[in-house]
């Protein structure tokens, strides 16, 4: 079983999202698709509707008033606390449309990586220089492929802050996301670079764009005997960031 972490907030910068995907919209489908009972919601910074709404819908959930990183925090630390580290968890935020099947597709990437999205986040089809990933830096870089019985995946270097683990992970990974998140907004990219990367100094930040990935990823373990973690992405995706800029590739979001 997964149990859903889902954090919601009525503050943060309005953005253009899909019109199938408001607040309540996004909670509704998570519900659809992982069950009520599984889905435990940090209610961060909420108006009373809000609550009355999550009430409502008979969720277990709390109120907080910390903000996107604190909370992002406080989440981690109280799946850690509650759960056993064999455990797996989603860490799910608000703005987020999911596919039938979504639930299956995550299990099947549990079970061949340590973090999993159903997220296909577009910039990894984007040449950096025109706002892609830092690694596509004059052109797209390799990836390896995955195959489950409903999904292919992708391994890819990082995500947003919605994504699915064992809760061993998450205490392995503690320090890391504590670091990546002394800001107002969470610094997805580069808690996931030094997860999937290790922690580059300097000098290997430079180079990191412009070596291969694997060349990169051997040097790291050899230096600093760092075991690093897999990130798998689901293509097509499962789920889709709602801002419409940002929505995952292939799929009509719209009509979903």
């Amino acid at each position: 079983m997964i149990k859903v972490y889902y954090r919601i907030s009525d503050k943060g910068n309005p953005k253009e999202k899909i019109l199938n995907a408001g607040k309540m919209d996004c909670l509704c489908n998570a519900i659809r698709e992982f069950g009520k009972e599984q889905i435990y919601v940090i209610a961060d910074n909420c108006e009373l509707a809000t609550i009355d709404n999550i009430r409502n819908m008979q969720l277990s959930y709390e109120e907080t008033s910390l903000g996107n990183s604190a909370s992002f925090i406080y989440m981690i630390k109280k799946i850690i606390a509650s759960h056993n580290p064999f455990d797996y968890v989603y860490l799910l935020e608000d703005d987020y449309i999911h596919l039938p099947g979504s639930k299956i597709s995550l299990e099947e990437g549990l079970a061949i990586s340590d973090y999993v999205t159903l997220y296909d986040h577009p910039d990894k089809y984007i040449i950096e220089s025109t706002g892609g990933s830092p690694f596509n830096f004059n052109k797209f870089h390799k990836t390896r492929l995955y195959v489950t019985p409903s999904s292919h995946w992708r391994e890819t270097d990082s995500t947003t802050m919605s994504f699915a683990c064992k809760v061993a992970t998450l205490i392995e990974d503690l320090q890391i996301w504590e670091k990546y998140t002394n800001g107002r907004i969470p610094d997805d990219f580069h808690g996931f670079m030094s997860i999937t990367q290790g922690e580059p100094s300097d000098f290997f930040s430079y180079f990191l764009r412009r070596m291969k990935k694997e060349t990169f990823i051997l040097g790291k373990n050899i230096l600093f005997r760092k075991k690093l973690k897999k990130l798998i992405s689901a293509v097509p995706a499962k789920a889709t960031h709602a801002e419409v800029k940002y929505l995952a590739p292939v799929i009509d979001w719209n009509n979903t």
